[in-house]
């Protein structure tokens, strides 16, 4: 009996493999035909499976090797490193919930982000981008952004303003 077993399973990944790899090339759709496959152990359903007039894949006697993909630690997103900036601060709530982010269209190595922790209450803050970093520039619910070197345009689009 176990001398079945092997070729039935031998026999089933052939024809997986001639379906899988095979398929239906083109105008040779309608000419698919369903044909049974037995595999000659007793009290086995016998699969149905297509054939077609692609060639049966084999296996090859040399072992391929491939060249896996260089693994990277992807770059966290804009917003992913701006509410980290936020969060890492020492001044800022630990329950602080970072939202609104909003990056310069004037220039984009300014960002905007409105912030609320149910203990500290609502604040704002500016972050300037320098190479890959994102750092806190000015955080706080009055004259944000102000005497902290943010431009003046990038004030006004962020909607802040200071006192004259």
């Amino acid at each position: 009996m176990a001398a079945l077993t092997r070729p039935a399973v031998v026999v089933a990944a052939v024809v997986s493999l001639t379906v899988g790899l095979g398929g239906c090339n083109g105008s040779d759709q309608d000419e698919t035909v369903s044909a049974p496959v037995s595999t000659g152990v007793a009290g086995s359903p016998a699969p149905a499976t297509s054939t077609s007039p692609a060639q049966p894949a084999t296996a090859s006697p040399t072992p391929v090797v491939t060249a896996s993909p260089v693994h990277r630690t992807p770059s966290p997103s804009p917003v992913d490193a701006i509410t980290a900036a936020v969060k890492s601060e020492p001044t800022v709530a630990r329950d602080v919930v970072v939202q609104n982010i909003r990056i310069s269209s004037i220039d984009s190595t300014w960002a905007y982000a409105g912030a609320y922790s149910p203990s500290a209450g609502g604040a704002q803050a500016v972050l300037h981008r320098t190479g890959d970093a994102w750092r806190l520039v000015s955080y706080g619910s009055a004259e944000v952004g102000c005497g902290e070197g943010v431009p003046a345009a990038v004030m006004t689009e962020f909607g802040l303003d200071c006192p004259s």
